[in-house]
């Protein structure tokens, strides 16, 4: 699917949303009211698919479930992941050049590395030349490349960081996280995880970040490590 097919794609489940038309189902949360449809949520929620049926009194004659424990603020992300697979903001997935056409690393680069992407292996790959990362070291061992790298470039030291986000949004990537685990949700506790991950390398200096980790610690089991 092109990006252009993918963005019309959107842009009429956006509308669908908007408009209400077709709707069967309503979700309210503070003030907010989304008129949704039961064909997009429950087949994704396995608690939205099991809460419609057993809906009772003036909740099952208006066909609404109401979300009182949750922050509206994530309830309307977790609305817009159900009709477009994504919530705001995105993440930037296109690596960044430099002037000289050579990745941007944006990471703190530590020493004795020499982030020099895209690297090629050269015979036996001398030193210094083989510690390119601190995620990667040129070696003939199984775990690493066995000096053969072509045109190497590290996802992890040029992943291009969050263009429109704050450190106010570590919050709200790991209520995502939360939603996602409470009303089993499909695909969006991935995509939360990888958003967390990503605002943390961002913002990991941030007075926001403390709370945020405090909040993910606290609202999920000790068996689940996503965002621990």
């Amino acid at each position: 699917m092109t990006e252009q097919v993918l963005e019309d794609f959107k842009n009429r489940m956006r509308a669908l949303l908007s408009s209400g038309d077709y709707s069967d189902l309503i979700i309210t949360c503070g003030p907010d009211t989304y008129n949704v449809h039961k064909a997009i949520v429950c087949a994704q929620s396995s608690f939205f698919k099991k809460a419609e049926k057993f809906l009772m009194g003036k909740e099952a004659a208006e066909g609404r479930i109401n979300l009182p424990e949750d922050d509206p603020r994530a309830v309307k992300l977790l609305v817009q992941f159900f009709y477009e697979g994504e919530y705001h903001p995105e993440l930037p997935i296109h690596v960044l050049f430099d002037e000289d056409g050579r990745p941007t690393v944006t990471v703190p680069k530590q020493d004795g590395y020499n982030y020099d992407f895209p690297h090629t292996c050269t015979p036996g790959c001398p030193s210094p030349s083989h510690k390119v990362c601190h995620h990667h070291e040129c070696t003939r061992e199984s775990l690493s490349c066995g000096e053969k790298c072509i045109n190497f470039i590290c996802k992890k030291c040029t992943m291009p960081p969050p263009h429109d986000g704050d450190a106010a949004q570590l919050l709200l990537h790991a209520m995502m996280y939360e939603l996602a685990d409470k009303y089993h949700v499909t695909g969006l506790k991935p995509l939360a995880q990888k958003k967390f991950s990503r605002w943390c390398e961002a913002f990991w200096e941030a007075k926001e970040f403390a709370m945020a980790a405090e909040h993910a610690l606290t609202t999920t089991p000790d068996s689940d490590t996503g965002l621990r």
